[in-house]
């Protein structure tokens, strides 16, 4: 059976309800400043998604980007024909 590993961090409340999320968290996520994400009620608590535009948090570091535009555009070629 895999194990799980958990990352526990914790934030405070501010006087405006917003909380600041710990910079690993953001760096794992690729979440940056000024994205919009979705906020979602759990029964255990709220789980923070980003929101179906923001494709380039989901593969940030999961791409790798060489050759890449080559390869997109020999898809767009057979694609074509």
């Amino acid at each position: 059976m895999d194990s799980i590993i958990v990352m526990v961090n914790k934030s405070i409340v501010g006087p405006k309800g917003q909380i600041t999320l710990p910079k690993a968290i953001r760096e794992k996520y690729h979440l940056l400043e000024g994205e919009e994400v979705f906020l979602v009620p759990q029964e255990e608590g709220v789980l923070v998604k980003h929101t179906p535009t923001t494709l380039r948090g989901m593969f940030r570091g999961k791409l790798d980007l060489k050759g890449f535009e080559e390869d997109i555009k020999q898809i767009h070629k057979e694609w074509r024909l």
